[in-house]
């Protein structure tokens, strides 16, 4: 169940910043900018699939009783281009590591090394981008992204507060 959940989260990322060339495809112009590069499946999928991946996570955690477990996180988008294309060494960043962490309010809070489930309030998600030979590239002073909001409670607004995609 992890690592379908981890798949889930970190699709959207992981599309926008990984190429393929097992399977080129046509080039997808839907929302990402293209160098060059192509991109298909197994790298985007279309709509219904993901919603299909989605709903099973949703159903699989009874969301329509249920507030308190993670259904999607949301990510900011200008810390993750300056991440991806601003930062000295980041243009040798090949792929983002999504990790499932726990929040460090929920470890400082007496609950380390403690199973929080899907919590909200328990899990984050921590980003770090990685070479084609497989080293880590930090963010200045050796930061790594944790700038996750766990939905529900911080969903964003609009459509894209739905848990489903439109």
């Amino acid at each position: 169940m992890k690592r379908t959940l981890l798949a889930l989260l970190a699709l959207p990322v992981l599309a926008s910043c990984t190429t393929s060339n097992a399977n080129p495809g046509p080039v997808i112009k839907q929302g990402l900018k293209t160098t060059g590069a192509t991109y298909g499946f197994p790298d985007v999928i279309p709509v219904d699939s993901a919603n299909k991946m989605i709903g099973s996570y949703l159903n699989s955690i009874n969301y329509t009783g249920n507030d308190s477990d993670a259904r999607a996180f949301t990510l900011n988008a200008s810390l993750l281009r300056l991440y991806l294309d601003s930062l000295s060494g980041s243009s040798t960043i090949t792929g983002l590591k999504v990790f499932l962490a726990h929040r460090l309010s929920y470890v400082n809070s007496g609950h380390a090394n403690k199973n929080c489930g899907y919590s909200n309030n328990g899990l984050t998600l921590i980003l770090a981008g990685y070479t084609s030979s497989g080293e880590y590239v930090y963010y200045t002073n050796n930061l790594v992204i944790d700038n996750s909001m766990a939905c529900p409670t911080n969903c964003p607004p609009g459509t894209a507060g739905n848990p489903l995609l439109p």
